[in-house]
C-alpha cells in the first residue's frame, strides 16, 4: 500500500487508513461522475457504489472517461465497474443500474460521502433532501459548454442545494406567475434541449475537484464552504458566499414554506376553496395531499373533504424524500 499511495501520504493530515475504510456514493456516471470515481479509485477509496440506470450512447464518448464505441447500449454501471477494476484492484465496488429514488435508503445511509453529477434539477433535489435527512456529506457538482460549478453540503452545517438563491429560474417558477408566458416559453425550450453543451476540459477541472472536496470529508480536512463558480472562457474562478436559510424546509429548524394566504367568503364554495388551495401549492411545487390516510393529487383534490381549523396536512413533492407538514388555519 506504502508504494502505491506513497505520493498522497507525503499530503498533510492524510490519513490512508480513512481512505481505505470509507464508502463513497457516486450518483450519475457521466462526464462527471467517471473523472469522481476514476480520482477515487486511484486513491484507494475502500468502496465505490455505482448508481446510473442509463446505457452508454456514441454522444458520451467526447467527455465521459470510461466508455468505448464497443460500450455502446451496455449500462454504464458495468462498464464503470470493469474500468474501475483494471484502474485499482482492491477497491471493492458495487454496481445498481437504478434511479437514485429506487435505490434502498439502508444502503445509501452506508456512505459517507454521497457525489452527485446529475444533469436533472428534480433528481438533485431529492437527493440534497435525503442527504440532508441522513446526516451525509453532499458533493454537488455541474457543467454547461465551458462553465462549471461545485458545492459542498455538509447537512446542519452548511447551506444546502435549497437554501441558496442560485436555482435556474425555468426549475422554479411557474407559468402562472405574472410573466408566465414568457416563463413558460422559457421552459419548454429548456425541456426541448434534450442534450447540454459539454466538453472533457471541463468535466475533467469540475469532476477533480468534486473528487478533492470527497477526499478532504474523508479526512477530517475543512473543505469549501461557498459556491464555486468557473468560467472556462475566462479561466476565472468565482467564489460566491452562501448562508443557511432560516426558512429552508429542508435544513432549518422551522421547515417553513412561504404559500400565498387563501382568502375566502362565507358564500364561497368549497369547490372555489379547493381550486385556490391547488393553485397555491402548484406556485411553488407540482404537490400531491395526503389527508387522512388517503393521498389526493392536488389536481384531483376530492371536492368533498372537509378541513378543520388546526389540522395538520402533509404534502407529498416528488422532488424530495419526505413529506412537508403545513397546518390549516381557518379565519372565521
Amino acid at each position: 500500500m506504502s508504494d502505491r499511495y506513497a505520493r498522497q501520504l507525503l499530503i498533510e493530515n492524510w490519513d490512508q487508513t480513512r481512505i481505505k475504510e470509507s464508502t463513497v456514493t457516486v450518483v450519475g456516471l457521466g462526464a462527471l461522475g467517471t473523472v469522481v470515481a476514476t480520482s477515487l479509485a486511484m486513491a484507494g477509496v475502500g468502496k465505490l457504489i455505482l448508481i446510473d440506470f442509463d446505457t452508454v450512447e456514441v454522444s458520451n464518448l467526447n467527455r465521459q472517461l470510461f466508455y468505448r464505441e464497443g460500450d455502446v447500449g451496455k449500462p454504464k454501471v458495468n462498464v464503470a465497474a470493469k474500468a474501475l477494476k483494471a484502474i485499482n484492484p482492491t477497491v471493492e465496488i458495487e454496481e445498481i443500474k437504478n434511479a437514485i429514488e429506487k435505490v434502498p435508503h439502508d444502503l445509501l445511509t452506508r456512505s459517507n460521502v454521497i457525489v452527485e453529477g446529475l444533469d436533472t434539477f428534480k433528481v438533485r433535489r431529492w437527493l440534497n433532501a435525503f442527504t440532508v435527512n441522513a446526516k451525509i456529506p453532499l458533493i454537488s457538482g455541474g457543467m454547461y459548454g465551458f462553465l462549471g460549478n461545485i458545492q459542498v453540503v455538509i447537512p446542519y452545517q452548511t447551506p444546502c442545494l435549497e437554501c441558496q438563491s442560485l436555482i435556474p429560474e425555468h426549475e422554479l417558477q411557474k407559468a402562472c406567475t405574472p410573466f408566465g408566458e414568457v416563463r413558460k416559453e422559457i421552459r419548454e425550450i429548456v425541456e426541448e434541449r434534450k442534450y447540454i453543451p459539454s466538453v472533457s476540459s471541463v468535466s475533467l477541472v469540475i469532476g477533480g475537484l468534486m473528487a478533492q472536496e470527497t477526499l478532504k470529508i474523508i479526512n477530517g480536512i475543512p473543505t469549501m464552504n461557498n459556491f464555486l463558480f468557473w468560467d472556462g472562457e475566462s479561466g476565472q474562478f468565482t467564489s460566491v458566499p452562501l448562508e443557511r436559510r432560516k426558512t429552508c424546509f429542508v435544513c432549518s429548524d422551522t421547515y417553513h414554506l412561504d404559500i400565498i394566504p387563501i382568502y375566502s367568503s362565507k358564500d364561497q364554495k368549497f369547490s372555489e376553496f379547493i381550486e385556490q388551495l391547488r393553485y397555491s401549492f402548484n406556485l411553488g411545487f407540482e404537490m400531491k395531499i395526503l389527508h387522512g390516510t388517503q393521498h389526493m393529487a392536488i389536481t384531483d383534490v376530492l371536492l368533498g373533504t372537509e378541513f378543520q381549523n388546526g389540522e395538520i396536512i402533509r404534502v407529498i413533492d416528488p422532488s424530495i424524500p419526505t413529506p412537508l407538514k403545513f397546518k390549516i388555519y381557518l379565519d372565521e
